[in-house]
């Protein structure tokens, strides 16, 4: 045929394969797409990872080197530039703390996060031996299934249901009620300011205004209220502020 008798252009060069270029290219790509990803990630927050990945796209296509490079070679270019620029913020970014490093975090209002002991003796709320400590004073996780943590406001002691339940020092009732989170409970009014709470009670045995004294029966452990078993909540409070129960307590046994 005649096609053959034409002379067939001499081969300028080495080409590398096309499977081999097309590996690259797709390469290259991937890279690109998550310098870009990156990119936007960092534009969202700021920084200098955002930077150094915009100069290195400006750099790779500056006008002057499009002269000596071919446009593969341009978009290889950036890919390397933002590569290195990856690095460079990684290397940049703090090391994870662990968990016991994070900031502690700030008690409520009208919260004290030490302890307190009253001027004047107090009676253990529960018969000895009854109960044990279930629940300390402070920051836990939600025991009700929420997210997160919550600030508890005393020391919970779980009991059998129906266990006596006295008071702590002899006062005055200032609130016998019920309530959304403590159910059933009580707030006593002690000299000086000192207050105690009892609180997710099965039954109430006194009134708002009523004197108690020292050890007299208040009502019953019970279950009511945001509470996962029976137990009696105990707090204490000086002029308004909650502090931890513990010490009181210890003193009390």
């Amino acid at each position: 045929m005649w096609e053959e008798s034409v002379p067939k252009p001499a081969p300028t060069g080495k080409t590398r394969p096309k499977r081999e270029e097309n590996l690259v290219l797709y390469a290259q790509i991937l890279l690109a797409a998550a310098a870009i990803a990156a990119a936007l990630a960092l534009r969202s927050v700021g920084g200098a990872g955002y930077e150094a990945l915009r100069r290195g796209f400006i750099q790779a296509l500056q006008p002057e080197q499009s002269t000596f490079l071919t446009q593969e070679r341009i978009f290889s270019k950036f890919t390397e530039q933002a590569a290195e620029a990856l690095r460079t913020l990684a290397a940049a970014l703090p090391e994870s703390r662990p968990a016991h490093g994070k900031p502690a975090k700030t008690a409520p209002a009208a919260v004290r996060e030490e302890s307190y002991l009253p001027d004047f003796s107090l009676q253990f709320p529960l018969p000895t031996g009854s109960c044990t400590r279930s629940s300390g004073y402070g920051w836990r996780t939600d025991p009700m299934g929420g997210q997160g943590t919550e600030f508890h406001y005393g020391t919970d002691l779980a009991a059998a249901m129906g266990t006596p339940v006295y008071a702590a020092a002899a006062g005055v009732v200032r609130i016998a009620g019920s309530h959304k989170s403590y159910g059933n409970y009580l707030r006593l009014l002690h000299p000086i300011g000192d207050e105690t709470l009892y609180a997710h009670m099965q039954y109430l045995f006194v009134r708002a205004g009523e004197t108690v004294q020292a050890g007299q029966l208040l009502g019953t452990v019970g279950q009511t209220g945001n509470a996962t078993g029976p137990h009696l909540h105990f707090e204490i409070l000086h002029k308004g502020l909650r502090y931890d129960p513990t010490q009181a307590l210890q003193a009390a046994a």
